[in-house]
């Protein structure tokens, strides 16, 4: 049964407890029992414009039910697309594969763009129209009970919290009744539509722009049309009149804060602010968010979030621009990413400085991605034994390690390939790359962790070349300081020393465990259907199966990595006394 069939079926509280993996008793206790301020948490953020946003962030349990509820509706909404897909062309927002670049594409090189802005576009959408939109859709059509339940679940102070995880498509949901209207509207007056999330869109070739969607009033000054007003309005939302601008060809035309003229692009001076933010943050440590509000005071930060999210956003732009064919003459094919030198080279020099220097915490780089899982299950079993290398976090024990992910964005950036390869280059450039900071906390080791076999070669002389000593997979050093906080470690050789991987560190029995009818293969290849490989057996294996696993067999790994980070804390609490004295 499909999921929008399943929750057609629903009929009562225990039906949609079952839906989202919950138990009747505990979906009532959240719901019923959980009193209003043990659901949410108030905060507010600072906005660009200067003042504040209010955010209602749920607590654990009702954010995972609402997360739940989120990845149910989206997976209905699939259902829908599949079936008329038509009907959810316009809506960019909170839609897998669709993103700010996608909405802003429609409207390049347009003679008029025409922007608009719904007015509290979360907060208009209540309790009555989040039940009354599951019993009246004709898409849905719930028992009445559910509805009630599911506005529930979404709904916080009657109306949509800003910080649920729910609430994105279920505003999409009511959003696509706007969608319709607009798209009708547009069509008849020869525009182009999309909405991402609040913003609305118009745009046309056209020598004159459609009265109907908008006017000019003065010079340089346009409203919205009576017609838009009216639709929008029937759609129960308002206009933020504040935020209306219309922009010709011959000014720079913007789609959520995206320069469409020609391609989509980031506003330069967008870039050029986050450059001199990334260089504070490399020399002093902060940095500061301008705010465009002139009476207010610039905000420093040292969190490097909200500064990687920004040089995320124009490494995505600037990446899914270049893949268009035709607009970047480098690339070879149509789908091929090349993205300028400079943006590029700035979020490297950030990813370095987040991972290797102002990192909080000790940082692992594995050969791959099987490795961090094994570690991990092995840490949490291990960690009355290993107390240093877990953490408390209310009241539960974590790793407090982390570990690069051996694939994803920030290893591509960070020109480090997949395994012993991108270790050696890491080595290899490790130096030279901490050289380019004048604020250096470095307050945690960075663990290379490799196979004690033929792979690492490379690792192992560029690991001789920093050290002076023999590093091969015959010595039996519990770890070797490379440079500054750089550190490798070999899995344990044995006894007698040998070639071993990580995988050798488990009993036997564990490797016979069969998946499907499969048998594990930890030399795979790639395409091979007849086994599975090391990644299916750190998820299916070893995770589910962490309480039963004897993890002896890593006692004396974790045993270095517990060393090497005594090591550098002693190398740390060293140069800090030698500072203080050298300055008294």
């Amino acid at each position: 049964m499909s999921e929008l069939n399943k929750l057609k079926a629903a009929k009562n509280l225990s039906d949609v407890a079952q839906l989202l993996g919950f138990s009747p008793k505990g979906l009532a206790y959240v719901l019923y029992k959980q009193k209003p301020e043990q659901k949410y948490k108030h905060f507010e953020i600072p906005k660009k414009t200067g003042g504040t946003r209010s955010i209602c962030a749920p607590t654990s349990q009702l954010a995972l039910l609402q997360e739940r509820l989120g990845e149910h509706l989206y997976q209905s909404v699939l259902e829908l697309k599949k079936k008329e897909p038509y009907l959810w062309a316009a809506s960019h927002g909170f839609h897998k594969g669709r993103t700010i670049v996608s909405n802003a594409q429609v409207h390049r090189r347009r003679r008029f763009v025409f922007n608009v802005d719904i007015e509290d576009f979360f907060g208009a959408i209540n309790f009555g129209r989040v039940r009354g939109y599951f019993i009246k859709d004709r898409a849905f059509e719930l028992d009445p009970k559910v509805a009630t339940i599911i506005a529930q679940i979404a709904c916080h102070e009657n109306a949509l919290p800003q910080g649920s995880p729910c609430s994105p498509i279920i505003s999409n949901l009511i959003g696509n009744i706007l969608d319709l209207r607009l798209i009708a509207l547009a069509k008849n007056a020869k525009c182009t539509y999309t909405r991402y999330a609040d913003d609305l869109t118009f745009s046309t070739n056209l020598k004159r722009f459609p009265s109907k969607i908008a006017i000019s009033v003065e010079q340089g000054k346009w409203v919205a049309g009576d017609r838009l007003v009216t639709e929008i309005g029937r759609a129960g939302f308002n206009l933020n009149s504040v935020k209306t601008r219309m922009s010709h060809r011959q000014s720079r035309q913007t789609v959520t804060g995206l320069i469409v003229n020609k391609k989509v692009n980031i506003r330069q001076e967008y870039y050029r602010t986050v450059r001199v933010m990334c260089n504070s943050v490399f020399q002093t440590g902060v940095y500061y968010r301008p705010i465009k509000d002139e009476e207010t005071e610039p905000i420093f930060l040292n969190n490097l979030n909200p500064l990687e999210g920004m040089l995320s956003h124009i490494y995505f732009v600037k990446a899914r621009r270049d893949r268009q064919p035709g607009v970047n003459k480098l690339a070879k094919f149509a789908n091929e990413l090349v993205v300028p030198e400079a943006p590029t080279q700035l979020y490297r020099k950030f990813l370095c400085y987040k991972h290797f220097v102002a990192l909080a915490s000790p940082l692992i780089v594995t050969e791959g991605v099987s490795d961090i899982t094994y570690l991990k299950c092995a840490i949490k079993s291990l960690s009355n034994q290993f107390p240093n290398l877990v953490e408390n976090n209310n009241g539960m024990r974590q790793v407090a390690i982390k570990f690069l992910k051996p694939t994803g964005i920030s290893r591509d950036i960070l020109n480090l390939a997949h395994g012993a390869t991108g270790q050696a280059s890491l080595i290899s450039n490790y130096a030279n790359q901490l050289k380019k900071y004048t604020h250096k906390p470095i307050d945690h080791p960075v663990i290379i962790l490799c196979d004690n076999d033929d792979g690492p070669k490379t690792v192992f002389k560029n690991a001789r070349s920093k050290t002076g000593k023999d590093v091969s997979k015959t010595t039996i050093d519990s770890f070797y300081h490379l440079v500054e906080n750089l550190y490798l470690v070999k899995v344990p050789e044995g006894d007698p020393p040998g070639i071993r991987e990580l995988e050798d560190l488990f009993p036997n029995e564990w490797f016979d465990v069969k998946i499907n009818g499969k048998p594990f293969n930890r030399k795979k290849d790639h395409g091979d259907t007849t086994a599975y490989g090391k990644v299916i057996f750190a998820e299916s294996v070893v995770r589910p199966n962490t309480h039963k696993i004897d993890f002896a067999g890593f006692v004396p790994l974790l045993s270095r990595i517990e060393g090497c980070i005594a090591h550098y804390k002693s190398r740390k609490l060293a140069e800090m006394t030698t500072t203080a004295a050298s300055g008294l």
